[in-house]
This record gives C-alpha cells, sequence and structure tokens, in this order.
C-alpha cells in the first residue's frame, strides 16, 4: 500500500508538470527555435549566419545570430522557405485561422543586439517580409517594424506598427519581445499555399560591426494548436498511472 501511494503521488506530480507545460504552450505552435543549426535560414552580402549559445537565447540553449561583418548598409533578406514539416504546418495553421475569422493570431519571436562594437550612434533597421502562394499576410518594409539610433533608442517600434497593435516588450537590457498581429490582405484567396517564407531585411549607418539575434519564433492564437509533444506526454504518464494501480490492485 505504501508502494503505491508512492507510486501515486509520483506520478501525479509528473502528470501535473506535463499537463502545466501544455497549458503553457496552449495556442502556441513553434515555428524556429534554432536547436538544430540555421535550420534553412540563409542570408547574403556582408552577414553571416549560425546558432549561438551565448548570446540571445530565450528557450533551449541555442539561438540564431546574425553577424554583421562591416559597415552597415542595406542588406538584402536573410530568409527561410518551408514547402513542408513543421513550420509549414504552423504557417499554414495561421493561414487558416486567420480566414476563418480569428483575429488574435500573431507571429512572436525574442530579438536580441549585440551593439558594442557598431563604433558610435548610427542609425539601423529591421523590417520583416512574410510570403506565401495566395495568404497575403501583413508584413512591415525595411523602416516598418523596428528602428531607431544604436546607442540611442533602438529598437523602437515605427509608428505605424504601433498603430497596427504591434508590440514590443523589454525582456532585458539587450532583448525584446516582438509581438506583430498577423491579417491578410482584401482579395486573397485562401489558405492553400504551397510554400511560406519568412524574412528580414536590414539597413543601417553604423562604420563598426553588429551581432543581432532571433529565438523563440511563434504562432499565436485562442484557437492555435500547439506541439504536440507535451500532450502526448501527458496522455503517455496518464496511461502509465491507470496501469500502475490496476497491477497494483
Amino acid at each position: 500500500m505504501r508502494k503505491t501511494r508512492l507510486l501515486l503521488s509520483c506520478s501525479i506530480a509528473a502528470l501535473a508538470v506535463a499537463l502545466s507545460g501544455a497549458a503553457a504552450q496552449a495556442g502556441s505552435a513553434l515555428i524556429y527555435g534554432w536547436e538544430n543549426g540555421v535550420e534553412g535560414w540563409t542570408t547574403g552580402g556582408a552577414k553571416t549566419l549560425a546558432n549561438s549559445s551565448t548570446f540571445g537565447v530565450t528557450q533551449g540553449s541555442q539561438s540564431l545570430v546574425l553577424h554583421y561583418n562591416g559597415p552597415g548598409t542595406f542588406s538584402q533578406d536573410t530568409v527561410a522557405t518551408v514547402g513542408s514539416g513543421s513550420a509549414f504546418n504552423a504557417w499554414k495553421q495561421a493561414a487558416t485561422r486567420l480566414f476563418a475569422g480569428d483575429s488574435d493570431v500573431k507571429l512572436e519571436f525574442d530579438f536580441s543586439h549585440d551593439d558594442s562594437n557598431a563604433g558610435g550612434i548610427a542609425y539601423a533597421q529591421l523590417g520583416i517580409f512574410l510570403n506565401s502562394t495566395d495568404v497575403g499576410f501583413t508584413q512591415y518594409g525595411t523602416g516598418q517594424l523596428i528602428g531607431g539610433n544604436i546607442g540611442q533608442d533602438f529598437p523602437r517600434l515605427d509608428p505605424a506598427a504601433v498603430t497596427d497593435g504591434v508590440t514590443l516588450t523589454p525582456v532585458d537590457a539587450d532583448t525584446v519581445h516582438v509581438a506583430i498581429p498577423l491579417g491578410v490582405r482584401v482579395g486573397v484567396g485562401g489558405p492553400s499555399s504551397t510554400f511560406y517564407q519568412v524574412a528580414f531585411q536590414t539597413n543601417g549607418g553604423w562604420p563598426g560591426t553588429v551581432d543581432w539575434a532571433f529565438d523563440n519564433m511563434r504562432i499565436t492564437g485562442a484557437n492555435i494548436v500547439p506541439e504536440p509533444a507535451s500532450a502526448t506526454l501527458a496522455g503517455l504518464l496518464g496511461l502509465g498511472l491507470i496501469a500502475g494501480l490496476r497491477r497494483r490492485s
């Protein structure tokens, strides 16, 4: 009986942890965590990409770091394109919910910046582009999402982004959490795209180098279904608990 009570207590505790994890992730589908390298992202120009365990990590143990090798200038896309897999499914889920009329669907991610080698006060801009076959997500060109001057007020939201409901919440001295309400342009078809693409585009005037990092990129919303791992774990623990009690009854 004592062993049964101990098993019951441990199993209930483990199940509670699993369920609380599932609840915490409810309404959230991970697109990129960069735990497995750069995960299909590419870049060009005077920039390099790497995943880092020492800078910009807000979830897990890795982040995606964009290193500018030289002076800031207008820079082409740092981009990822998917036609299948978990990231594709998360984007498709976002499109489906938007076309169903949901208004709370957002793209969220953490943005960190190390401007200690920028060489002084200089303007900096970050835009985001979201492409697909037929969805037409709301997007923000360079200078329309995040801007400001390094050494003064960078990063800050562009007034148009503020009007749209984009939020930028400080996490620590070098990191902010960005939440972008997603929408679709009038006249766009439906959520049947064969690919989804997300891209960052940048501009700046710094004379030195900077490092910008991204982590924990998710689609969120009340009706977004979380990744199944937590729910599956909770179910397995529940089945184990029942089986253990049956063996001891």
